[in-house]
């Protein structure tokens, strides 16, 4: 396995190798990575901010139903759960280490955000989400 002394981006959990930064809320930010053992296999990973977590008891549970969430479903036009935990660790190419990370890993898939199609398309309607749920 390789290892982060030979990488120049940093190890997600020694897994995955981050490639970019994919897009950032309140919440958290969310990187673009490949697995170390398979470079074909792309992920995302979501990583709560701690700010987030501290804000109030509800960010907490707001995260839970999330899981809990994409952990129920299963249909080819929704993007599969991997991995999630509470114990995340980045290695840095500086050697910088970052632990105890709230995550959760997912499938990637290009092309951006469903939402921001619906928000270019304005009102859908039932017939165009079809389109996009087949």
């Amino acid at each position: 396995m390789k290892n982060n002394k030979s990488s120049n981006k940093p190890i997600f959990n020694d897994t995955y190798e981050i490639i970019k930064s994919i897009g950032e809320g309140n919440s958290s930010k969310v990187y673009l990575a490949r697995k170390i053992m398979d470079h074909s296999r792309l992920v995302a990973i979501k990583v709560l901010k701690e700010q987030f977590l501290r804000q109030d008891p509800s960010a907490i549970l707001s995260v839970q139903n999330e899981i809990v969430i994409l952990k129920s479903l299963n249909h080819p036009g929704i993007i599969n759960l991997i991995e999630y935990g509470d114990q995340g660790v980045v290695k840095k190419p500086s050697g910088t280490v970052l632990s105890n990370l709230v995550f959760i890993v997912m499938e990637y898939v290009g092309n951006g955000l469903l939402f921001d199609t619906c928000q270019l398309l304005g009102i859908c309607g039932e017939e165009k989400a079809r389109f996009f749920m087949k």
